[in-house]
Order: structure tokens, then C-alpha cells, then sequence
């Protein structure tokens, strides 16, 4: 078995970087500056890009942080553990009930431990407009999702029944549900079906909606920080009926996904996985890309990302704009939980 080679952060980091320094200026040139921020010791539960925003959460209290890691924003009396912002947000209301013209706004879901599912609307910058309770659950409810698609607006959220997160490959998991609920106006939600149930953690899921055709992406775990899945299922009537879980990645690393988005050729996944430390879950992560053709056929799997401090990650989201990547993600989560966004030039 492989093992991995832990470097003391708190001691290397000070002497490699005065070390750098030194040698920067030998040459004459100053220290390039980090292209992102690093917010140490931050302890957010979750993150999402919103506009130019970042909307995170700490202590459950939502804050909306600049690209440069300020804060501009916080909503007391909030209580947010998992966020989702909606997919080209923004004036996502029909026309004669809209407030706001189709730039002016975010609409956001999130889910906490009182057992809600909200919806949250903010403005262009930010601000407040409305946030209202659109489910209530009677067990603990996670990683909502949001999206428009030609009749409303789909709304899920995944119930657990029993153990949450299970520890351990010979303990007794609790069963996890991914619940759909539709409304037409983001107030009034009423439940459709169930797209999953597993007597296994599914968690980070998300849904692209393309040509009438729903794909859902999601984690499927063993136990908690354990090997798991990561799969697609589709529904072509508007999420009535789902298709069987398509494996993408096979459970031989914990594997937690950021994002699945479609490209020119098909579809690029980002992960962070353990892949080279089997075992260390996010302590052990890195940052991986993976290719498939249209119809979810493996091109290249695991692509170590350049992304720089690609290691002990627990990535949130990645953005591509103006022919950058932008990459959201916690460093030592499970001890310091640093907060940090990192750019470079697209993959």
C-alpha cells in the first residue's frame, strides 16, 4: 500500500517562504502575490460563487465576501449549513410578478439543522430582498439544489433517516432520500417524486437542465469519508422518472464532486479526490478533472489539476470565465478549514 508523506505545514510554510523572499530579492524582483486570497482558520461550512460574489456561511450565518476575500456582507439571523445558488440567476420569476428586470437578482437555496429548506433573493449587490422557508422536513435535510427549467422551478433536498454520516464500513447507515419538489412562483412547493434512496450517503449533488433533459450528479459514499461513486442519473419528462445510477467514478478513492459542466465534446467532472492517499479523505485531496463524451463514455479520468496548493482539499465549486479558472475550496477542513480561491489560466 502507498504511503503518503505528511509535510508539518506550520513549520514549512515560514522557512520556505523566507526562503522565497530571499531569493526574490537576490534577483532583484519582489514576491509575486497569491492569485486569490486565503482566509486562515475561516471554518465555513460551504461556499458558491454568485456573480462576482461569494456567498458562504459561518457558524450557519450567510456573509457575502468579495473576489479579494473582504467581506461585504452578512445576514444576522440566518442559520445556512449548505448552499446552492441557481444556475443564471437573476430575474427568474415570470415577467408580471417580477420586481426586478432579468440581472437584478440571486436566487438561492440553502438547508440547516432546524430542518429547512429556504429560499434566499438577493439583489445584484447583494443585499437582502426575501428569505422565506420553502420545505420542512422531520429529519435532517441537506445539499439543496435549485433550477429553472421550461415549467417552474425544481426544488430537492436529501432527507436522512437514521445514522448521519456513519463513521464506519461496519456500522449501520442511515438511509438517504433525494426528495424533487416544483413550484411556479419559488413560494408555494409541492412534493413530485423521489430521484433516489439509498442506505448510503449521497451527498453533493447537483443538476444541469439541457434541451429538455434533466441530469442529476451525486456522490455515492460507503460510509462517511469512505470510498465512494460519483454518478449521473437523467429524466427526460421534467423529473417525473429517473434513469438508474451511471457510475463515473468507481469507489477506489473518496471522491467528492464540485461540478460536472457540459463542454464542446461532452462533459468535464472536477473533484477532489484522496485518489494518491487512499485513506486521508480531505486531508489527503486533490484536485482532479475528468473527461467524457456526450453520452457519459470515459475520455481521460483523473487529471491532476494545476490548480496552485492542490493539496489537502475539500473543493466547493470551480467558474470558468474569460479564459480563467476559478477554484473555491477549504484546505485541512477537517482541522484549520482555511478558506481560499486560487485562478489560473483554463485546463
Amino acid at each position: 500500500m502507498k504511503k503518503c508523506i505528511k509535510i508539518n505545514k506550520n513549520l514549512a510554510v515560514p522557512a520556505v517562504g523566507i526562503l522565497i523572499a530571499g531569493l526574490a530579492l537576490f534577483a532583484g524582483r519582489s514576491v509575486q502575490p497569491e492569485n486569490g486570497f486565503t482566509l486562515n482558520q475561516y471554518h465555513n461550512a460551504d461556499a458558491k460563487f454568485i456573480g462576482d460574489h461569494i456567498i458562504t456561511s459561518v457558524d450557519e450565518q450567510v456573509r457575502i465576501l468579495d473576489l479579494e476575500g473582504q467581506e461585504v456582507r452578512r445576514f444576522e439571523g440566518t442559520q445556512a449549513s449548505w448552499i446552492y445558488v441557481m444556475e443564471d440567476d437573476g430575474g427568474n420569476e415570470p415577467a408580471a410578478e417580477s420586481q426586478t428586470t432579468a440581472a437584478d437578482s440571486y436566487t438561492v437555496a440553502y438547508s440547516n439543522h432546524s430542518n429547512e429548506t429556504h429560499i434566499l433573493k438577493l439583489t445584484s449587490d447583494a443585499e437582502l430582498m426575501d428569505d422565506q422557508v420553502a420545505v420542512t422536513t422531520d429529519t435532517l435535510a441537506i445539499d439543496p439544489i435549485l433550477v429553472q427549467i421550461d415549467e417552474g422551478y425544481l426544488l430537492t433536498n436529501t432527507e436522512i433517516d437514521g445514522t448521519i454520516n456513519n463513521p464506519s464500513p461496519d456500522g449501520d447507515n442511515g438511509i438517504y432520500t433525494v426528495r424533487l419538489y416544483h413550484s411556479d412562483d419559488l413560494v408555494n412547493w409541492e412534493y413530485m417524486t423521489d430521484i433516489i434512496s439509498r442506505k448510503q450517503n449521497l451527498e453533493d449533488g447537483d443538476i444541469r437542465y439541457l434541451d429538455g433533459t434533466l441530469y442529476y450528479f451525486f456522490e455515492m459514499e460507503d460510509y462517511d469519508k469512505g470510498p465512494s461513486k460519483i454518478c449521473v442519473m437523467e429524466s427526460a419528462d421534467h423529473g417525473m422518472t429517473w434513469s438508474e445510477p451511471k457510475t463515473l467514478l468507481p469507489n477506489e478513492a473518496d471522491n467528492e464532486m464540485a461540478s460536472c459542466e457540459k463542454t464542446a465534446d461532452g462533459w468535464r467532472l472536477y473533484v477532489s479526490s484522496d485518489l494518491a492517499c487512499v485513506g486521508e479523505s480531505y486531508q489527503g485531496a486533490s484536485v482532479y478533472y475528468c473527461d467524457y463524451t456526450d453520452e457519459f463514455e470515459p475520455v481521460e479520468l483523473y487529471v491532476k489539476s494545476a490548480m496552485p496548493d492542490n493539496e489537502s482539499v475539500r473543493l466547493y465549486e470551480v467558474k470558468e470565465e474569460d479564459g480563467k479558472l476559478y477554484f473555491l475550496f477549504a484546505r485541512n477542513f477537517l482541522t484549520d478549514c482555511d478558506f481560499l480561491l486560487r485562478a489560473m489560466d483554463s485546463e
